[in-house]
């Protein structure tokens, strides 16, 4: 059996070994590292661009916020877009880019919450999966596979169905849709870790399950989850803008993209500007973060 061994970090005394130091040791990972960015494609730094961009509206809006979101003036009422309002103003008067930068931060929000309890329902009857006995793992298995049966987005619309609607449970409506998808990937990558060598030198060792679960399972199981909650997230934006616009999610008058989207459509031939800005930060969003996740998916997988 072959057993995988840290290299020792004891300094190699011999006569005239080299000592490599800490300074050329960081200059090699700065080298590595700036091999690494010169080696990325244009479209992910573009794409990684326009995330800062969003991540940027979400946490300071005011940066970018000229008007009231929310302040009423009928006097402007489906203003085209031009110098004063930059993506016009909706039914009520109200700045449309306002209310579009006003709603990253909820829209991404939803998303990231959305994504993390979709993980944590996954991980957990993933993992749970993978280290149990054949029983278990075959109960847990056949529940994800009726899970499966449904849609992602009907198990979410089920979901609101029995607690209600609100902006807090499309997010967990949606985490419960997504949960399938992260319980299969990562059942499978928890049987992988249990089937490497290092498992097997640590039972050798004489370690204890537990101690081997929480300190070599867990952890090489969680590390692509990074990637997953990147992949994610987009995903999780369009299902939970899909509910505002259907009035399941975050409801009038919120600054939220899919609610935003859904007001616009009644007006779609005389003021066009109303969904279509929604409509393209909905899309910019889900785009982004798939490609910069797809690319830190494929750097994990070189490394590996």
């Amino acid at each position: 059996m072959s057993v995988a061994l840290e290299p020792s970090t004891a300094r190699d005394n011999r006569p005239g070994t080299p000592d490599p130091g800490p300074l050329s040791t960081r200059r090699s990972t700065a080298a590595k590292a700036a091999a690494a960015l010169r080696k990325t494609p244009i479209g992910v730094w573009i794409a990684a661009a326009l995330l800062a961009f969003l991540v940027i509206a979400a946490v300071v809006p005011s940066l970018l916020i000229r008007q009231d979101p929310y302040v009423i003036d009928p006097a402007t009422a489906f203003t085209a877009p031009g110098a004063e309002h930059w993506f016009g103003t909706d039914q009520n008067g109200r700045d449309v880019f306002s209310r579009v930068v006003a709603g990253t931060g909820q829209s991404l929000l939803l998303g990231l919450a959305a994504t993390a309890i979709g993980l944590v329902l996954g991980g957990l009857l993933g993992i749970t999966a993978g280290v149990s006995g054949k029983w278990l793992d075959s109960a847990i298995c056949r529940f994800v596979e009726v899970l499966f049966a449904f849609p992602g987005l009907l198990l979410a619309l089920i979901v609101i169905a029995v607690s209600g609607t609100g902006i807090v449970t499309a997010a967990v409506a949606v985490g419960v849709g997504t949960a399938p998808g992260y319980a299969r990937m990562l059942r499978t990558q928890t049987l992988q870790v249990i089937a490497s060598p290092y498992v097997e030198t640590a039972l050798s060792l004489g370690r204890s399950r537990p101690h081997i679960l929480w300190h070599t399972i867990v952890p090489n199981v969680v590390r692509p989850l990074f990637v997953l909650a990147t992949l994610g997230v987009g995903q999780a934006i369009v299902w939970a803008s899909s509910l505002s616009f259907l009035g399941l999610g975050a409801q009038p008058p919120a600054a939220e993209w899919g609610a935003m989207l859904a007001d616009g459509r009644n007006y779609i031939q005389l003021a066009w500007w109303i969904a279509a800005f929604p409509g393209i930060f909905i899309t910019l969003a889900a785009l982004t973060t798939t490609v910069v996740g797809r690319h830190l998916q494929q750097r994990l997988e070189a490394e590996v």
